[in-house]
């Protein structure tokens, strides 16, 4: 089966601002594109309708066919750049909907933007977004979208991946996908880690703890252990480098991204809810809000 990237759309040019990351994507692996777009009649325009079968069957046909036409207008655009281009319309709450097609279709990635209109969101954390990257089991792949700026035909360049990685099995299941991206589109992995630095106390038996010497200590873990690593993926055709920096693990990744001028940020999520301690809520949802840069997450199992 050939590969393919869902990428859900609203029909405003907020979330069109997603397509040049797709295009990217598909551009690489290769792939084909599925144009996704949800509809559904909201519960106040369902009151007014007063719930008549003629009625809400008339909206929604008209919606259904509205959408059609915006999604026929976008995949032709993309179209000529060659790419392959599917057009789907499903009926039904925009998170279900998007889960559902993607793992009936065997999706590689989703490929969506964060958030609505002016900045104020039908897609947003909490709403859509969130509930696709708590339910979906295929790597999600967020762009930030930001009011103000048009829709851009051109597709994204990726010269640097940044993969945090907290020393977990967990987290490093992030890196599949990750690698496979980097390789698609000949890009280095960088792979980061906050050294974890442990202090059991100001003293300990009567001895002050050399603070200098945890810190080398925690440097020095952290080296060994992204050197590991980046061995494996070198020994696979990877281009690899690793990084370490200190600090609160958000500030550190947000940091290093910005002076390094990396251009996606790999992270896996998970723990409670199917969420993460690096996850939307905590370190990635900081990394996603402060930055403009296209963040994969990928939930772990």
């Amino acid at each position: 089966m050939a590969t393919r990237i869902l990428v859900p759309l609203d029909g405003s040019d907020l979330a069109e601002q997603a397509l040049p990351c797709a295009v990217m994507l598909a551009r690489g692996l290769p792939a084909d594109v599925d144009l996704f777009r949800a509809i559904s009649i909201s519960p106040d325009l369902d009151e007014v309708l007063g719930h008549t079968l003629h009625d809400v069957e008339a909206h929604m046909g008209q919606l259904e066919a509205e959408a059609k036409e915006y999604l026929r207008k976008v995949a032709g655009r993309l179209r000529k750049s060659g790419l392959g281009v599917r057009t789907v319309v499903r009926r039904g709450p925009a998170s279900e909907a998007i889960v559902e097609y993607a793992e009936q279709m065997d999706m590689e990635y989703i490929v969506m933007f964060t958030h609505g209109y002016s900045g104020i969101s039908r897609w947003r954390h909490g709403s859509v977004a969130e509930r696709v990257l708590q339910s979906a089991s295929v790597p999600v792949l967020m762009v930030c979208a930001k009011g103000g700026e048009g829709v851009s035909e051109a597709p994204m360049t990726c010269q640097q991946i940044l993969v945090p990685l907290d020393g977990s099995e967990r987290a490093e299941q992030v890196l599949p996908p990750a690698t496979s991206i980097a390789q698609a589109l000949d890009a280095k992995v960088v792979l980061f880690r906050v050294p974890i630095v442990q202090i059991p106390g100001v003293f300990t038996d009567g001895w002050y703890v050399n603070m200098e010497s945890t810190y080398e200590t925690a440097d020095r873990i952290a080296e060994e252990y992204l050197s590991d690593v980046a061995d494996k993926l070198q020994a696979q055709g990877v281009r690899v480098a690793t990084a370490i920096q200190m600090g609160s693990v958000a500030g550190a990744i947000l940091e290093y991204a910005e002076a390094n001028n990396v251009d996606l940020i790999a992270m896996c999520t998970h723990g409670r809810t199917g969420l993460a301690r690096w996850a939307l809520g905590s370190v990635a949802d900081r990394v996603l809000r402060a930055r403009s840069t296209p963040l994969l997450l990928v939930r772990a199992k």
